[in-house]
């Protein structure tokens, strides 16, 4: 038997697969609000294109595939043991009874059902018993060559994953032979399918079994009323009355009807071409849609993933950009520093209103270096445990800001769930600020000395001493009055003074130099340290990155199959 062409133009075709491969390169790495919606459609949409559309519009020959489907317990694969005339599905009181799909075909269609062609991704067995996941291929003579069934999982099956394959091989299929029992034919979980077999117009056949005789009739009636409304009122319904089972089947006189159907259907070159170009058309038609569909999620992707980016960087940016202020305003002079300098300096003559000659404040701390007070260690010490902290407590605070700011998203909440180092600063944070901080020292250090070797500073840096000088040009480098605005009286007056000692051994402008670059040298560490902190969200944005403009490339995919049609 050979597939008709006429349902497929090769605008259609071409278009197709275009929205095969966009569809495949569609990614949904981000756990947005719709993040399961999203993927259920992605891979909803992935599996009837690569189980059902593509096989049908690619090969020259597909078999007819009829699906039975139905509830728990609606007696699918009795049906179907009866059709074939003997047990090559299980049946039985325990539920779910069908765990795996169960293929019936011609020995002669047995290529079409290897891996490559029909469920690619499902392990195969011949053993309708096996517990093991994946498609039971079962080849009967008794089945007309170019025809398959398929015994479903049960759509409303106790099992997630069962319900989720129930619903992938019925869109598999050319045919729906829909099972359901006189009480249950109105439930929501197979109205759901089958208006959706309406909205892809998919060909559907009601067997309502189990009937009263007395009920057949008012059942049938609303039955078909409710079909209608649903928009499959050309569907057939079969009856098949509550019967005493022969070995495990149904008696042949019950489902004849049904299976002279069937076979007419699958005999009659015309019908089955109709129907099954009716099936596919409708399939194709109802792409557009669910590519618009996806769309949707996929731009929502896009916008997670922009907006995680872009509170990162506004933090950062701002984080980086306010160093300059944390280490120039003063605050890095409050509390130990002003009092290890005030010691250094001297707090008796530069409190009481009177101002030190130079000459005096270099006595002092020349007394301080030589021995007899040494206080420009503990000053220096205590600059540097105070930027130290200072620096600490901005990487940690731009950490939190962003934990912060993600955790108000899903994405961003589930990302900082999955990764345990978004959530604080990474352990290497505190040796990094002290070798930071320690590195940038011994650079004050080294600058002092270089420029102790000019003839003009020498003997007063000499007269000071070198750790002195280091103190004092710390202490200056952490001040700037156009930046400290809210600084206390003692910080203004210490740094005032230390900016005059540092003009007083260097010159006013070789020593606004000099604090300018050590400062500048300390903000240089200082953004380092608090852009390491931000790579473990980089990597995180990375690893979930979203493809370029994937929702726009879906959109303009369906648009192209909407045109061709």
């Amino acid at each position: 038997m050979t597939e008709s062409k006429s349902a497929v133009t090769p605008p259609v075709g071409q278009a197709l697969n275009d929205i095969v491969k966009r569809v495949s390169e569609t990614r949904f790495t981000l756990r947005s609000d719709d993040f399961a919606e999203a993927r259920t459609a992605h891979s909803a949409l992935t599996a009837e294109l690569n189980d059902y559309v593509l096989p049908r519009i690619n090969r020259s020959r597909t078999p007819f595939l009829i699906a039975v489907g139905g509830s728990t317990g609606a007696g699918k694969s009795t049906l179907v043991n009866s059709l074939v005339g003997r047990n090559v599905s299980p049946a039985g009181v325990r539920r779910p009874t069908t765990g795996n799909p169960v293929v019936i075909f011609n020995p002669a269609d047995a290529k079409f059902f290897e891996s490559e062609h029909y469920l690619p991704d499902l392990p195969r067995s011949t053993d309708p018993q096996s517990s093991m996941p994946g498609v039971v291929l079962i080849a009967d003579e008794n089945i007309e060559p170019g025809t398959a069934i398929l015994d479903c999982p049960d759509i409303d099956s106790i099992s997630e994953t069962n319900r989720a394959l129930s619903h992938r091989v019925l869109l598999s299929a050319d045919l729906w032979l829909f099972v359901t029992t006189a009480n249950r034919y109105a439930d929501a979980a197979p109205w759901a399918l089958l208006k959706t077999a309406a909205a892809r117009s998919t060909s559907v056949a009601i067997v309502l079994d189990r009937v009263p005789p007395e009920a057949n009739r008012e059942v049938r009636h609303h039955l078909s009323s409710l079909l209608s409304e649903a928009g499959l009122a050309n569907s057939p319904i079969f009856s098949v009355a509550e019967l005493e089972l022969e070995d495990g089947l149904l008696p042949h006189a019950a489902i004849y009807p049904i299976r002279s159907w069937i076979s007419q259907v699958g005999t009659e070159g015309t019908s089955l071409e109709r129907i099954r170009n009716r099936t596919l058309t409708g399939a194709i038609a109802a792409l557009p849609a669910r590519v618009s569909e996806l769309a949707d999620f996929a731009e929502t992707q896009e916008q997670a993933h922009i907006t995680l980016a872009g509170s990162l960087e506004k933090s950062f940016r701002s984080a980086q950009s306010g160093l300059a202020e944390v280490f120039s305003d003063g605050r890095v002079l409050h509390g130990e520093v002003n009092a290890r300098w005030q010691d250094f300096v001297g707090t008796g003559q530069l409190f009481r209103g009177l101002e030190p000659t130079m000459a005096r404040m270099r006595d002092r701390i020349s007394a301080a270096v030589t021995g007899k007070h040494d206080a420009a260690t503990p000053l220096h010490v205590a600059i540097l445990r105070s930027a130290a902290v200072s620096l600490r407590e901005q990487a940690i605070d731009v950490v939190d800001e962003v934990n912060a700011e993600w955790r108000n998203t899903a994405a961003g909440a589930a990302l900082i769930e999955d990764q345990p180092e978004l959530r604080t600063v990474g352990a290497g944070l505190e040796d990094a600020v002290k070798t930071a901080v320690s590195t940038w020292s011994d650079e004050v250090n080294a600058l002092v000395r270089d420029i102790g070797q000019g003839k003009k500073s020498k003997a007063r840096i000499l007269s000071f001493g070198v750790a002195g000088v280091c103190a004092v040009v710390e202490y200056a480098a952490f001040w700037d009055p156009q930046r400290a605005h809210d600084a206390g009286q003692s910080t203004r007056q210490g740094a005032g003074v230390a900016l005059n000692l540092a003009e007083t051994i260097f010159g006013a402008d070789e020593a606004a130099g000099l604090i300018a670059s050590i400062r500048q040298r300390f903000l240089d560490a200082a953004v380092g340290i608090v852009a390491d902190c931000r790579t473990p969200f980089d990597n995180a944005l990375r690893l979930s990155a979203v493809p370029a403009r994937q929702a726009g490339a879906l959109r303009a995919s369906g648009e192209r199959l909407e045109v061709a049609l």
